[in-house]
C-alpha cells in the first residue's frame, strides 16, 4: 500500500528535524488492521505541542506533536490516553524517551480503576436512557426511538468498559478490541446494538442497561 511509502518518507523528514526526539506509528497501521483507505497516524515527540493534518498522495496524514512533559501529563491524567500507546510502533527513539513513556502508559492502564463519580454518572445516564427509550417506544415515535438509540450507543459502550474496570477506548480501538472484554451481557452484545430492526436494537440496548446498571451501582458484582 502507498501508505508504507508515506510512512518511510515522513520518518526520514521528521528524523531530519532539529528538535524531534522521537517518532512513533500509532492507529490502524500500528495495530495491524489498516486498509488501503486508512490514514497514517504519527506521534512525534518534540520541543513543542501541535497537531498537523494534511493529504499526501490522497492519504490523510495526521501528526500529534507533543513534548515529553505534555505526553507524560496526558498519560497520567487522561484515562483514554494509554490506548494511544498500546500496539504503537516506535520508529525513532535515540534517547529511549518513547520507550519510557510507553512503559508509563502500560502501568497507568494496568492501575486504572473507574472512579466512583464516573460510575455514578454512567449509571444515572443509563437509568435516564432506559426511561426515555421506553417512553419513545410506547408513544410509537420511531424517529425519536432511533435517535435515542444512535446518540446514546457510546454511553452503553462506556458502561460495558467500566464494568470491566477499563477506561473507554477511542472509537477505532473499541471496535477492534470489544471481543476481548471478559464481562459482557451476552455473546452478541456489541453487534446487537447496531444490527437488526429498530425494535430489536432497542430491546437489546435495554437488556444491556438492565445488566450494567446494578453492577455500576454496586448492587451486584
Amino acid at each position: 500500500m502507498k501508505q508504507h511509502d508515506i510512512i518511510t518518507s515522513e520518518l526520514a523528514r521528521l528524523q531530519a528535524g532539529p528538535d524531534v526526539l522521537g517518532v512513533m506509528l500509532i492507529g490502524s497501521f500500528a495495530g495491524g488492521y489498516a486498509t488501503e483507505h486508512s490514514d497514517v497516524d504519527l506521534y512525534v515527540l518534540c520541543g513543542h505541542d501541535a497537531f498537523e493534518a494534511d493529504w499526501v498522495d490522497g492519504i490523510l496524514v495526521e501528526r500529534t506533536i507533543a513534548t515529553p512533559e505534555t505526553a507524560r501529563k496526558a498519560i497520567a491524567e487522561a484515562a483514554m490516553e494509554p490506548y494511544r500507546w498500546q500496539g504503537a510502533k516506535i520508529l525513532h527513539d535515540p534517547q529511549g524517551l518513547l520507550a519510557g513513556l510507553a512503559e508509563e502508559a502500560r502501568q497507568a492502564y494496568a492501575a486504572y480503576t473507574p472512579p466512583e463519580r464516573l460510575k455514578w454518572r454512567i449509571g444515572h445516564w443509563l437509568l435516564s436512557l432506559e426511561l426515555k427509550l421506553s417512553a419513545a417506544v410506547e408513544s410509537g415515535d420511531a424517529l425519536k426511538t432511533a435517535y435515542l438509540a444512535a446518540t446514546n450507543a457510546w454511553m452503553l459502550l462506556e458502561a460495558v468498559w467500566a464494568v470491566n474496570g477499563r477506561p473507554m477506548p477511542p472509537t477505532g480501538t473499541a471496535y477492534q478490541t470489544y471481543q476481548a472484554l471478559e464481562r459482557i451481557p451476552c455473546a452478541d452484545w456489541f453487534p446487537g446494538m447496531f444490527e437488526g430492526t429498530l425494535e430489536q436494537r432497542t430491546a437489546h440496548m435495554k437488556n444491556i442497561i438492565k445488566w450494567a446498571l446494578p453492577i455500576l451501582q454496586g448492587e451486584t458484582t
